[in-house]
């Protein structure tokens, strides 16, 4: 068992009240007592760097039988541009603005944490990602993955404005959507903050090498920056039914490192269950479906929970059957505007991603109560 600080906290179960603010809108949900802000909206979203996550092979979107073949597909936003702009010039030959007032000005966007807290941070260069950063009633942070490298500036940030140090850093598999971010901050910007204990599960290089080798470079990478750290400090083999407690966060890791053939490294995914008082919030990282199928037989019904990540950002994740036995009342989407809509370019549902259809799942299907997303910017639930 890892242990931190440990004390029990009290969430409520109370339909949802929207108000407008000047930062964003915030909707207070009484079904889980909970309110959601969402900050730093950003509009129409900006041309992002070339982005591909790939996977061995699509997994089935039917929750009842995997199909035979699937197209394969990269996921990877439309329309990309390859050049950056130079910062604009005023008419005394002065930049517009600093890299000081730059930072500046992105620490002052971060979400500032109060009470039991979580947020789920908006993607930096419009791609899909996962990066979440939870709050105990103390103030210890638990973080969860990161995103991209271009991303590490602003989950840092984040980190600052709320204490400057991680108590427990949670990384699901290694690909760079989800380790990239906590790389840059470990070769770059160390210096600037404390991490108490980082909890992984990664297979022997060679694996990568062999199952998924455009992903090998990354493993690398972020492989040996950690060896950087005391070891007391690292957590390498996290498995099923080991326990973290930071104060009031209780997080259980649900399963070994599974070694699939089907979509290896995203199957490869450790899924954690975030609890306090009974509340329970369920990452499960990129996991797909023979991954979720294999979690859905170890866990069965203690899968329940109120919020739910959504798997492979919402598209080629876990079956609908997982999520009938999971069973949430809010769903995070760690999805941008282009994947939530499907669209490869060409408008609506144009693509060949299946976040259209799991949303229907989730709506249809299951009911639940709210999607939240960040393709609306950064999203903050308060938890007690």
């Amino acid at each position: 068992m890892f242990v931190g600080k440990s004390l029990l906290a009290s969430l409520m179960i109370s339909s949802a009240v929207i108000t407008s603010s000047p930062e964003g809108t915030e909707v207070s949900d009484s079904r889980i007592n909970a309110t959601v802000l969402v900050v730093s909206e950003k509009p129409e979203e900006e041309a992002a760097p070339q982005i591909s996550e790939t996977s061995e092979e699509e997994t089935p979107q039917d929750s009842e039988k995997p199909q035979e073949s699937q197209e394969k597909e990269k996921l990877q936003k439309p329309e990309e541009t390859d050049s950056e702009e130079e910062p604009e010039e005023t008419d005394s030959g002065e930049e517009l603005e600093t890299d000081e007032e730059e930072e500046d000005s992105q620490a002052s966007e971060c979400p500032v944490l109060e009470g039991t807290a979580m947020t789920m941070l908006s993607s930096q260069g419009g791609a899909q990602m996962l990066s979440s950063v939870i709050r105990s009633e103390n103030g210890s942070l638990v973080v969860v993955d990161g995103g991209w490298e271009a991303d590490g500036d602003y989950l840092l940030e984040t980190i600052k404005e709320n204490g400057g140090t991680v108590d427990a850093w949670l990384i699901t598999h290694p690909h760079s959507d989800h380790v990239g971010a906590l790389y840059h901050i470990l070769k770059n910007r160390s210096d600037e903050v404390d991490i108490n204990g980082i909890y992984y599960s990664f297979a022997p290089i060679g694996w990568y090498q062999e199952v998924s080798p455009e992903d090998a470079d990354m493993v690398g990478r972020i492989a040996g920056e950690l060896e950087k750290i005391p070891e007391d400090k690292l957590h390498d083999s996290v498995g099923k039914d080991d326990k973290i407690v930071v104060d009031n966060l209780y997080i259980t890791a649900l399963n070994d490192r599974y070694e699939l053939s089907t979509d290896p490294v995203n199957n490869s995914s450790i899924a954690y269950m975030v609890e306090t008082e009974g509340k329970k919030v369920l990452f499960l990282g990129d996991m797909s479906y023979d991954g979720g199928s294999q979690l859905g037989r170890e866990n069965g019904d203690s899968l329940k929970a109120d919020i739910v990540q959504m798997a492979h950002h919402g598209q080629n994740g876990v079956g609908k059957a997982l999520y009938d036995v999971i069973s949430p009342k809010i769903c995070l989407w760690p999805t941008p505007q282009w994947l939530w809509d499907n669209d490869k370019g060409n408008g609506y549902n144009s693509g060949p991603w299946k976040t259209v259809e799991t949303r229907k799942w989730m709506e249809d299907f299951l009911k639940v109560e709210k999607n939240y997303c960040i393709k609306d910017g950064d999203i903050v639930l308060q938890l007690d």
